[in-house]
């Protein structure tokens, strides 16, 4: 055999493994001519076509790269191909939640309080009878007596019996719940047994530090991720004698020193301890462990109220529209003007706080602790954790890549790469220049399946109209 007939041999050859198409054309979807927003890197990719079959990207080449025939094209040219994004904390429950996340771009959802029937959705979603995000899902959540909401009239289990708790843990992880949520008013005692058992039956425990348990104590323990930064202001304070802020409305002790500080009576400059900030924060980015801090939704504890989705108003059911319409005019929430006026101050601490545990290293996600707004509260959270000192990248990687990493698939969730899930959204501008693009959607992938933005008009004019009416009213 001549050596002029081994090169084009091996040439072939090599083109051969290197080609994305490894079998029918028609089994791949290629965004051609497009943008690659790589969140990791905050940069963009210009000029190529991303392959994606099944759900995943299969590969990611030169813009100009022939393409078999057979093969589905989305002409992506001049836009920006991002990774779709995730809400880390919310309690979707209808398909009605799921197609308004999916409208906005949110391609996965972590609900923080299921039952059957969000494993019921989660099914339905992967199996594609159901258009929407990918659903990780806690089941019952866990509180100790009196459980906090309980007495707020809705129905809620109380766990107070460490020896119980192997049992309940295993019957969560055999029922198919993605997590275990613990809640506030847990033990210590039983807190921990929750985290022992959940070792043993390798489910994850995650939530509220109970108040009772100090934050770092629950990160060492094995907490994977703790919610609405509670614990953590009270790690940072200089005098340990206080108790922790959080929570007042459910807890006379923070409610004490809340009202303290709306009435002046706390040097609130002085709370806050420089050097256990720093070491704190060095602490948490040296752990497994995830900050969720629903920073936006807390203003609503706040004289300066979360802003009610003004975009939004038409997927809102009037009931609902009057429930943001009371927490725009401060009616929503009973709290005495002390209260509210040493919120207002706690949370430009907690914002401060914030900032720096991000520079130092700590891994934030976007969470929104919302049910029907999530799509639109996914993006005021981005801008509010942008406001407090992220950049746009890092901000959009609290709502991709970062997620990715603590859903064990690093690499392979939350970005565009060769081999990752295909869960993108199709932009028409780039977000890295601008957060205001991540809303200017023309397209979203999910598990690999195609919504262009004629199908995600229909999703949301459905949402739409079923909010308008009296049968929405009455369920």
């Amino acid at each position: 055999m001549t050596s002029s007939y081994i090169r084009p041999l091996y040439t072939v050859i090599v083109l051969a493994l290197m080609c994305p198409f490894a079998s029918a054309a028609e089994d791949y979807v290629a965004f051609v001519n497009t943008n690659v927003v790589d969140v990791e890197n905050a940069q963009v990719l210009a000029d190529r076509t991303v392959i994606v079959r099944g759900e995943h990207i299969s590969g990611i080449v030169a813009a100009d790269t022939p393409l078999p025939a057979g093969v589905t094209v989305i002409n992506a040219t001049g836009r920006y191909l991002a990774p779709g994004l995730m809400d880390m904390h919310t309690h979707i429950a209808t398909p009605d939640d799921l197609a308004l996340a999916l409208g906005y771009g949110v391609t996965t959802v972590r609900v923080m309080w299921g039952n059957p029937g969000t494993l019921e959705l989660r099914a339905k979603v992967a199996s594609g009878e159901l258009p929407g995000p990918r659903i990780v899902s806690a089941g019952d959540l866990m509180d100790g007596h009196p459980a906090i909401w309980a007495s707020m009239g809705l129905e809620a289990n109380e766990y107070t019996d460490p020896a119980a708790m192997d049992a309940a843990i295993a019957a969560q992880k055999a029922a198919g719940y993605d997590f275990i949520k613990t809640y506030s008013r847990l033990t210590p005692e039983v807190f921990l047994a929750i985290i022992e058992a959940g070792k043993k039956h390798d489910i994850e425990v995650s939530g509220h530090v109970p108040q009772d348990v100090p934050f770092k104590d629950a990160v060492t323990a094995g907490m994977r991720t703790s919610e609405h930064l509670i614990g953590v202001m009270h790690a940072a304070m200089g005098d340990d004698s206080l108790p922790s802020p959080d929570l007042a409305p459910f807890d006379e002790r923070a409610l004490e020193l809340v009202e303290s500080v709306g009435r002046g009576e706390v040097d609130v400059k002085r709370l806050l301890n420089p050097d256990k900030v720093a070491e704190l924060a060095t602490f948490i980015a040296g752990h497994d462990h995830w900050l969720v801090p629903t920073h936006d939704v807390m203003r609503n504890f706040t004289n300066n109220y979360q802003q009610p989705f003004p975009d939004a108003l038409r997927y809102m059911s009037p009931t609902l529209r009057a429930t943001f319409d009371s927490i725009a005019d401060g009616s929503g929430f009973s709290l005495a003007e002390d209260q509210r006026a040493g919120e207002t101050t706690l949370y430009s601490l907690r914002s401060a706080l914030l900032g720096a545990l991000h520079l130092a290293g700590a891994k934030i996600m976007v969470g929104t602790d919302h049910s029907l707004m999530s799509g639109p509260a996914v993006h005021q959270e981005i801008k509010a954790l942008h406001d407090v000192g992220l950049s746009n990248a890092a901000a959009i990687r609290a709502a991709t890549s970062v997620p990715g990493e603590y859903l064990a698939r690093f690499g392979l969730s939350g970005v565009v790469a060769d081999g990752a899930q295909a869960d993108l959204v199709l932009l028409r501008a780039n977000p890295l220049e601008d957060l205001a693009a991540l809303k200017a959607i023309d397209g979203v992938m999910a598990r690999g399946r195609w919504h262009d933005r004629a199908a995600l008009d229909v999703l949301l004019d459905g949402v739409a109209a079923r909010a308008a009416t009296p049968a929405a009213e009455e369920e």
